[in-house]
């Protein structure tokens, strides 16, 4: 990214007070949260930057930039068995498990000013083997529910920078998810599925957070948080307020400046692949319980933190490929649910 004028003029001293005190408080919400939906996906603003896969950095798009991407986002669930389902729906308890969740994007991001970035999003989501405690002439059972696939919510969003240095960007997040998505799928019964397990929840959400990032040669570390305030969707359903938290160091690996000094080959390599940046994320995610008719759900609501490494390969100057696999070291829910035990994170972004 060039060098601009910056709005606030800060000497070097003064740039690394304040970024210490951002990821400071940062840090502060990673290791003070309480406990708060396992099969969700994190929320995703790609725009082609170099760096960290999930985690918003504050820097903005360059002034007229047009980036689309296509993104992906697999999590494996530890499904609960079919006799602990049994005992469940013996007890009366209102219990689901999921076999795994697909949450499959496309994006797009508009530099409109160097400072603000506008943004959409439009996913495809996927849950697959839905089954769900029964209770059934004093007896429990499990019910086969199936799998529920569709057009997911769109979401629109705002990147706006408000500090920015030759090293470092702080910027506020902010937007809408939208009730554009299938909330219609029915079970193998014939039942409609539940909100929680619909592609769309049929809500407006707004959100908003704040970003960060701050460079050290060729390292650099970003962090952002975001609070989404869900509303009530179908089904009279409230799917529960979410906060999700980012950190991330990134490594730059690779650059041929600085790899070969073959002029004919450098630039043959140049002409191909631009960068290789290396990450390690923690990723968190917490969601309160969900709300039907008024009524909190027992089993649902949480916590979960993922540790992700991952790559980004800049290629040709204008496409951007990247993938992060994450496990989690923090599972931390309500009650009975089925718990992630990996996640995989993939896709590609081209900037015109």
């Amino acid at each position: 990214m060039r060098a601009r004028h910056q709005y606030i003029s800060f000497n070097e001293e003064g740039n690394m007070y304040r970024s210490s005190v951002f990821l400071a408080v940062i840090a502060g919400v990673f290791f003070t949260m309480s406990k708060a939906s396992a099969d969700h996906a994190s929320p995703s603003f790609e725009t082609g930057a170099a760096g960290a896969i999930l985690t918003v950095p504050g820097a903005t798009l360059e002034q007229g930039d047009l980036v689309f991407g296509v993104g992906m986002q697999f999590i494996d669930m530890d499904k609960i068995s079919d006799a602990e389902l049994e005992a469940l729906g013996a007890a009366e308890e209102d219990v689901h498990s999921t076999g795994s969740l697909l949450n499959a994007s496309i994006h797009f991001a508009y530099g409109v000013t160097a400072d603000l970035t506008l943004g959409a999003s439009l996913p495809y989501v996927e849950r697959s083997d839905i089954r769900a405690a029964h209770h059934h002439s004093g007896a429990g059972e499990v019910e086969l529910a199936g799998d529920a696939a569709g057009m997911g919510d769109a979401t629109l969003f705002g990147h706006y920078r408000f500090f920015r240095s030759d090293y470092a960007d702080i910027a506020v997040i902010a937007g809408v998810k939208m009730p554009t998505g299938d909330s219609s799928e029915h079970e193998n019964g014939g039942e409609l599925f539940e909100t929680e397990h619909q592609p769309g929840s049929g809500s407006w959400d707004p959100f908003a957070g704040l970003a960060f990032n701050r460079n050290y040669g060729r390292a650099g570390i970003s962090a952002n948080v975001l609070y989404t305030f869900t509303t009530e969707g179908d089904q009279q359903t409230e799917l529960g307020d979410i906060f999700n938290y980012n950190l991330a160091l990134s490594y730059r690996a690779w650059s041929p400046d600085e790899s070969d000094h073959d002029h004919h080959h450098h630039q043959h390599v140049l002409n191909i692949l631009d960068y290789v940046d290396l990450a390690l994320e923690l990723n968190g995610d917490v969601r309160e319980r969900t709300e039907i008719d008024g009524e909190e759900e027992e089993h649902s609501g949480g916590h979960t933190l993922y540790i992700s490494p991952g790559i980004r390969v800049g290629l040709g100057h204008r496409w951007s490929v990247y993938t992060s696999f994450g496990l989690p070291i923090i599972n931390d829910y309500h009650g009975q649910q089925s718990e992630p035990d990996y996640r995989i994170i993939g896709g590609l972004s081209v900037t015109f």
